[in-house]
C-alpha cells in the first residue's frame, strides 16, 4: 500500500486525468474545494476527494487482481515487483489486452486440467500452477529447467519422474490471494459505483476522471474473473525429481542457467 500515495501524487500530472478533472461535464473546477480549506457538503467534493476515490479503486482493481507467474530461482525481488508494475501499468493503459492474456491463461489451464484429469485429478487450478511454472525438475538435487505441462506427462509416462503429488488445498495455501484480500478488492468497487450511482440518481456531475476509472475497473473485473482460481504471488515451485541415473533429459523450453556471475 506504499506505492497507493505516490500514484496519488502523481495523477494529476497524468494529461487524461488533469483534462478531465478540468471538466465535470460542465462544471468547472473552481466548484472544487481544491486546498480543503472550504467544509465539504454532500453536493461538493474536494479535488483530493475524487483523486483518492479513484486511485484507491483503480489500486484495488489492478495491484490486486494482477496475478504474475511464478518467478524465476535466480529472480530478485527488485525484478519481480518491476514485472508487476510494468503489468499494472499495461491494465491501466491497455486492460483489453489483460483480459486478452487473462482468457489465454484461463483456456491453457483448462486445457490442461482436462489431459491431466484422468490419470492424475487435476482441477482448473492445478492447471494454472502448471502453467504459471509450478513444477520444477531437479537433477541430483539442483534445479534443472522449469517444465511445461507437456513435458512434465511425458517424463511421467516414461517412468522418468513420480507422479507430482499436490493436492488443490496445498496449491491454494502457497496462494497469497485468499478470500479476504479479493473480498475488499469487491467491495471498494461496489463502493466506488455505488456512488457514482448515487450521483447519478441526484443529477449531480461527475469528472471523466471517474468513467475513465469506472470503465478500468470494470474490464480488470473481467480479466479478474478468468484468473479466480489462478493461484497470486506463489514464490517457489513444486520441485520433482528426476529418477532415472541415465538418460538425463535434454531440450526442455525452460532450462534453468545458474548465473555464474551472480
Amino acid at each position: 500500500m506504499t506505492l497507493l500515495p505516490l500514484a496519488i501524487s502523481l495523477l494529476p500530472h497524468i494529461p487524461f486525468v488533469y483534462s478531465s478533472l478540468s471538466n465535470l461535464n460542465g462544471t468547472g473546477v473552481t466548484t472544487l474545494d481544491v486546498l480543503g480549506d472550504c467544509p465539504s457538503s454532500n453536493n461538493t467534493r474536494s479535488l483530493w476527494e475524487i483523486i483518492w476515490s479513484c486511485a484507491a479503486t483503480l489500486f484495488a482493481c489492478t495491484w490486486t487482481a494482477i496475478h504474475p507467474n511464478i518467478p524465476g530461482m535466480d529472480e530478485r525481488k527488485l525484478t519481480v515487483i518491476s514485472r508487476r508494475l510494468g503489468i499494472m501499468m499495461v491494465a491501466l493503459i491497455a486492460p483489453e489486452l489483460m483480459i486478452t492474456w487473462a482468457t489465454a491463461q484461463f483456456l491453457s489451464a483448462h486445457s490442461t486440467a482436462k489431459a491431466f484429469n484422468d490419470a492424475f485429478g487435476w482441477t482448473v487450478t492445478h492447471g494454472f500452477f502448471a502453467r504459471m511454472g509450478g513444477f520444477m525438475l531437479y537433477v541430483n538435487d539442483q534445479p534443472r529447467a522449469t517444465l511445461t505441462p507437456d513435458e512434465l506427462k511425458r517424463f511421467v509416462d516414461q517412468g522418468s519422474v513420480e507422479i507430482p503429488v499436490i493436492v488443490e488445498a496445498d496449491i491454494e495455501d502457497r496462494s497469497k490471494g485468499d478470500a479476504l484480500s479479493k473480498g475488499i478488492a469487491i467491495l471498494q468497487l461496489a463502493w466506488f459505483v455505488l456512488q457514482l450511482v448515487a450521483r447519478y440518481v441526484q443529477s449531480l456531475p461527475m469528472t471523466l476522471l471517474e468513467l475513465d476509472t469506472l470503465a478500468v475497473a470494470a474490464l480488470t473485473s473481467i480479466a479478474y474473473g478468468f484468473w479466480w482460481k489462478k493461484p497470486k504471488d506463489v514464490g517457489r515451485p513444486h520441485a520433482v525429481y528426476w529418477t532415472k541415473s541415465t538418460s538425463l533429459p535434454n531440450k526442455l523450453d525452460y532450462e534453468y542457467v545458474v548465473n555464474i556471475l551472480a
